[in-house]
């Protein structure tokens, strides 16, 4: 909906799954929904996880939709409550970016939605098909755990685009570059430079647990 060039050749994947966001009030609502949709639960999962993640599966298209309540809980933490109105079809691009970016073990997959995400969108202060960097520098700044993920991939991201000699026919890799360099000019939370000090020795990140049917 938000990046008309994710079907250029060069950037095309396959999708085989959805992650949508809601709220914990509407959680009754959701499941309801989903079983209408011919939607099969798995029970086991959203009895251990509904409070936060709700996991279907459709049988005859052999899909899969995750549903997120209240919170992105990932690799990182991406609070979300005051985020759901501010598009009407998707979560405002800079949060887009940010689920991509809290991926500690991003595929290729992902970081092609990021060269997408970044061609498509000009960066700046505001949620309109805008990134706006100010909610990037927000959560980054604030967690040095995300902000290491954060760069990792951003170094991922632009190896490939060097790799597959994007650079010309995309804006990505500018866009990047200016959006990193707002982050590292940003001041730093003093819980950002306490964990700063520990830095490696501690891990930093969560490996979610991951729910596939294949």
């Amino acid at each position: 909906m938000h990046s008309p060039s994710a079907t250029h050749r060069q950037l095309q994947r396959t999708y085989r799954d959805a992650d949508l966001v809601g709220l914990s009030s509407q959680k009754r609502g959701i499941e309801t929904l989903f079983a209408e949709l011919g939607y099969q639960a798995d029970r086991e999962f959203n009895t251990l996880h509904g409070h936060q993640r709700l996991f279907f599966w459709d049988p005859h298209h052999e899909r899969q939709i995750d549903v997120f309540l209240d919170q992105l809980r990932m690799c990182h933490t991406l609070d979300l409550r005051q985020r759901l109105t501010l598009d009407r079809w998707t979560l405002p691009l800079a949060d887009l970016l940010l689920t991509k970016l809290q991926i500690w073990e991003a595929n290729e997959k992902d970081l092609v939605d990021i060269v997408a995400l970044l061609h498509d969108h000009p960066l700046g202060y505001g949620d309109e098909e805008t990134i706006d960097i100010q909610r990037i520098i927000e959560v980054l700044a604030n967690d040095w755990g995300w902000y290491r993920t954060a760069k990792e991939n951003v170094e991922r991201v632009r190896a490939l685009i060097l790799e597959r000699d994007l650079s010309e026919e995309f804006v990505s890799l500018r866009r990047l570059e200016e959006l990193w360099r707002a982050v590292e000019e940003a001041p730093k939370s003093r819980s950002w430079k306490l964990r700063a000090m520990v830095g490696e020795r501690k891990r930093w990140y969560e490996l979610p647990e991951e729910v596939r049917r294949d």
